[in-house]
């Protein structure tokens, strides 16, 4: 098994190396059309001005993740008459490096990599999905039922699995976890695989490559659904606390007239005579009940805070030992 966790450690890493080499040229260049515009000025949301929208990507695929935003953009847009161009990110950060060069005026982003563009003056907060009146989720850390642990000290000598190193889901939350729970994530752990989603950490996890993988709770509540997972298969060693739902923002320099109607559209839009509840969605398909563009900021604060542990020390030096696996 190390044999085979070696190999799949390098070609994870590999390509996460990948994805980061490619960061800047993905975000600054979203699409050819884009960066032939790049320097044009005045993006307004008419027709011949249209908002870029870049959205992180999701286990599912580009195309996926597209049809799951473009029902409630298409409603905006025929209910509001604001215009929007729609790519997927080839990554967490390379939509943060869209924000930050300007070329993308509207994005959906995990609370991390909001948290990374709006340091850099490049994102503020838009909308936040609600559904059942919540407007959270939650990050675990899983292992085969069959191994018998109980408890995150329990992965002392064992491997793990993460997603992008810029999921909040899938990375951040399972190593603060560990630390909380005493546990090295360098010095404690056999290896991380750095698996660069939910759903391929879960999988290495279910074929037996690693002892554990840290995710989303909706992303494996999706996988049994969908019975990729099988519902006793796998059990929960830890459940992070309630983490505010990945953001919809909108960059500081659109004109305030196109922040007013942005914010009017996404408030309103389930309220619209006509409209589908069935449009109102996103991220993973997900049906939500509205959207709420008076999400308090400190909420995202205070999850960013419990992350303070993974620093970019930790971060980089478990890249590092992945690429010596």
């Amino acid at each position: 098994m190390r044999n085979s966790l070696a190999r799949r450690s390098s070609a994870c890493f590999m390509l996460t190396m990948v994805a980061l080499l490619g960061v800047v040229f993905a975000g600054a260049f979203p699409s050819t059309v884009w960066a032939v515009a790049a320097d044009e000025n005045g993006r307004d949301g008419s027709v011949e001005r249209p908002l870029r929208v870049m959205l992180i990507p999701a286990d599912t695929g580009a195309d996926t993740t597209l049809d799951d935003f473009k029902p409630v953009f298409n409603a905006i847009k025929e209910h509001f008459g604001l215009h929007f161009e729609l790519r997927v990110g080839t990554s967490y950060g390379a939509v943060v490096e869209g924000l930050c060069a300007n070329r993308v005026d509207v994005a959906f982003v995990g609370p991390v990599t909001y948290q990374q563009a709006r340091k850099r003056g490049a994102a503020e907060l838009l909308a936040v999905a609600v559904k059942e009146n919540s407007s959270s989720y939650r990050a675990a850390v899983f292992a085969r039922r069959e191994a018998g642990f109980k408890q995150l000290a329990d992965l002392r000598g064992k491997s793990l699995a993460l997603g992008d190193i810029n999921s909040t889901s899938s990375f951040r939350f399972p190593l603060a976890m560990l630390i909380k729970a005493d546990v090295d994530p360098l010095n404690d752990l056999q290896g991380i695989v750095i698996a660069g989603s939910h759903s391929t950490a879960m999988a290495l996890l279910r074929e037996g490559h690693v002892e554990a993988a840290g995710c989303s709770v909706a992303a494996y509540q999706k996988g049994v659904s969908s019975q990729v997972i099988g519902s006793n298969e796998l059990t929960i060693l830890a459940v992070s606390p309630p983490i505010p739902n990945p953001p919809l923002v909108m960059h500081p320099n659109l004109p305030e007239s196109v922040k007013r109607q942005l914010r009017q559209a996404f408030q309103t839009i389930h309220t619209v005579p006509g409209v589908d509840p069935d449009l109102i969605r996103g991220y993973g398909g997900y049906r939500y009940d509205r959207f709420d563009i008076d999400f308090p900021q400190e909420e995202f604060d205070k999850a960013i805070q419990q992350l303070t542990p993974v620093g970019q020390e930790l971060i980089s030096a478990i890249i590092e030992r992945a690429a010596d696996r």
